[in-house]
């Protein structure tokens, strides 16, 4: 059953990014991550009214945690989308199920099978290649950048710290429940980006207002995003839901090339293949 789940996680999440990429076009892109959070905090609100709520130190370590980490996440990777090309600074998120199978195991003690690894090595490296301008700048250049490139560290931190956080997402779901985890994750985050939207001057009510349909459709899908994703993270591994939520740049591609008319699909298919086989061998073998 997780695996309806997880395989859902990433089709949301390369719609989200079509409507994303639209609403940014005229809307700073800090403020569609606010986005992100603001809407799912209202969407999952009511349900307060609905579920018994569970307080205790489990459920409020992880939310801190990940709720503090998470909000330096959607600073950090604004700033590396604004001062870097997103072809060298995106392939950095590749590396978060390859930091998961050192940390997981530490925080939760999770241990991928010896299949499970290879379907995880198998998708860092496609979805690193489905982002690598490989004519132009060669497999190594997103790597190389790092010393002398700001953003890609940037992006790299990132990685790191969703590897960490989505840990204490699971430890924070085990000591409440799946709803309650999502709103009071989502409430702290808001929180924490409102501020920092704030203080940078980059909220406009009149260009929100134009992206309305665009922005609305961003929250939504996270929305959605966040209960398949949440609901996969309580059912099996951490590193397993992480590892088929990075193949959303493989369907991101080919939304980019039907919807967006993006074009060099070709050059991008080694890395979908690549991922492909990764995740036969996670949900299959």
């Amino acid at each position: 059953m997780w695996v309806i789940y997880a395989v859902l996680n990433p089709f949301i999440d390369a719609s989200r990014n079509v409507f994303s990429k639209k609403a940014s076009l005229n809307v700073d892109s800090l403020v569609v991550s606010w986005v992100n959070n603001f809407v799912p905090f209202l969407l999952f609100l009511p349900v307060v009214f609905f579920i018994e709520l569970k307080f205790n130190q489990q459920f409020i370590i992880s939310v801190i945690i990940s709720g503090t980490i998470n909000t330096a996440a959607a600073i950090l990777y604004h700033r590396a989308i604004s001062q870097g090309e997103i072809s060298v600074v995106v392939p950095m998120l590749s590396f978060t199920p390859l930091f998961l199978l050192v940390i997981s195991p530490i925080i939760v003690g999770e241990f991928p099978t010896s299949k499970g690894f290879i379907g995880i090595i198998l998708i860092v490296v496609g979805s690193y290649l489905l982002n690598v301008n490989l004519k132009e700048k060669g497999i190594l250049f997103p790597l190389k950048s790092f010393m002398k490139n700001k953003a890609t560290r940037y992006m790299l931190i990132v990685a790191f710290i969703w590897s960490i956080s989505a840990n204490f997402d699971k430890k924070g779901i085990e000591a409440s429940s799946i709803l309650q985890y999502i709103l009071f994750i989502n409430l702290f985050v808001t929180i924490g980006t409102t501020i920092f939207v704030i203080s940078k001057g980059k909220f406009s009510l009149q260009s929100v207002w134009r992206e309305r349909k665009n922005l609305f459709f961003v929250g939504a899908l996270t929305s959605l995003g966040y209960f398949v994703h949440m609901t996969a993270l309580a059912m099996t591994l951490v590193a397993y839901v992480i590892a088929l939520k990075r193949t959303s740049g493989m369907i991101t591609v080919v939304l980019g090339y039907l919807i967006l008319k993006e074009q060099n699909i070709k050059e991008r298919l080694l890395g979908s293949t690549i991922m492909f086989l990764g995740v036969l061998f996670i949900v299959l073998f």
